[in-house]
């Protein structure tokens, strides 16, 4: 009995010692591939670009220190500030793997908001973590970029959480923007959440789900007054199935694994970020998301001083086609467009990369 002890402690030990070796070694990978670094802009030989820029910087927007990126082809383009989705989820991975394209055209600059990504911290007060903050930041950082590059205007594009404030911002400071571009446009989250709960059981019985039939009919819908723990474990199942029967992030995509990648493959962000990047994804969702759910824009913005374009997905729902349909519909503008994105579910940006950069260039730059 001794012996066979023994050797099932050795190969236990064994075992042990080389998962422990495994995840030392995904570590250290993990840390040298986080240089926390600005990855250059190269040509086809792999030499950076001349004329082109590619910066990781911070600044102090609202008392509370804040970090972007910029990266252009070309530094005289036109600036194009990016507000990232989420909440609190910032997007220079995904761009980078699957748009790197846009910035031939823009200086695009990837701002990583407050409390999110680089520019999240333990001690942001969290009395700080409101819309009309938010807004606050974004018209500074606006009014920065313009100066810094020289530029009377800058264009203002926002994807996800990111288009309720940047359509928000543009509403209230027109002055300071060429245009505005929503993707995946966020309007009245409540009633798109209404929608997406109801397609999740929809396609959960037509494709025979059981496990998500049940996961499904366990949870309830939150009423208005729900507060952010609700919803946080309300979202944590209905999302799930959202994107596993394609109406998520993006249509292919089933899981999160490849955004997960993504960000850990992003040479901007140190191991220390990377590592936080899921807490700070969640401390804005819950202190944000009230603002979020609650306001409908169809009752605060019926019309806009400056060009407007959304592009929206078909299969979007996360932030519902139909929604966005109706809220563009009802929507006064200069000049207002609608693109429709037939392979896409809330990340046309990221999925129909070259009719969507035509587009963009079509409506920003031929002027």
């Amino acid at each position: 009995m001794k012996k066979i002890l023994k050797k099932i402690t050795k190969v236990l030990l064994c075992i042990v010692g080389g998962l422990l070796v495994i995840i030392l070694g995904l570590a250290v990978t993990l840390w040298i591939k986080s240089p926390g670094k600005a990855d250059p802009i190269t040509d086809l030989n792999g030499k950076t670009l001349t004329g082109s820029i590619s910066t990781i910087e911070k600044m102090t927007l609202g008392g509370q220190e804040q970090y972007f990126i910029i990266r252009g082809a070309d530094m005289t383009k036109p600036v194009m500030l990016f507000l990232h989705g989420g909440l609190g989820s910032p997007e220079i991975a995904f761009m980078k793997n699957a748009n790197q394209a846009i910035e031939n055209d823009f200086v695009m600059v990837y701002w990583e908001q407050r409390g999110a990504g680089k520019s999240y911290s333990k001690h942001i007060p969290v009395e700080s973590m409101n819309l009309v903050q938010f807004i606050s930041d974004t018209r500074e950082l606006s009014e920065i970029l313009a100066k810094r590059f020289n530029q009377e205007k800058i264009y203002i594009m926002g994807h996800s959480w990111g288009s309720f404030l940047g359509i928000l911002t543009a509403h209230q400071h027109p002055e300071l923007f060429h245009a505005y571009l929503g993707v995946g446009q966020v309007c009245y989250q409540y009633k798109g959440e209404q929608i997406s709960f109801e397609w999740a059981k929809e396609q959960a019985n037509k494709h025979n789900n059981a496990d998500a039939v049940e996961a499904l009919s366990e949870i309830s819908f939150p009423d208005s007054l729900a507060n952010s723990d609700v919803w946080l474990d309300f979202l944590m199942v209905e999302r799930n199935y959202v994107t596993q029967f394609g109406g998520g992030v993006t249509h292919e995509m089933t899981g999160m694994w490849p955004v997960i990648k993504m960000v850990l493959d992003t040479k901007e962000y140190t191991f220390g970020e990377k590592m936080n990047f899921m807490s700070a994804s969640l401390f804005s969702l819950k202190h944000l998301w009230p603002d979020v759910v609650n306001k409908n824009l169809f009752n605060d913005i019926d019309s806009m001083q400056i060009p407007v374009y959304i592009f929206q997905g078909k299969y979007d729902y996360q932030t519902p086609y139909s929604v966005a349909k109706d809220f563009f519909d009802q929507l006064k503008a200069p000049q207002k467009e609608f693109f429709t994105f037939k392979n896409s579910a809330h990340s046309p940006i990221m999925e129909e990369v070259d009719k969507f950069n035509s587009i963009v260039r079509e409506k920003t730059l031929k002027k």
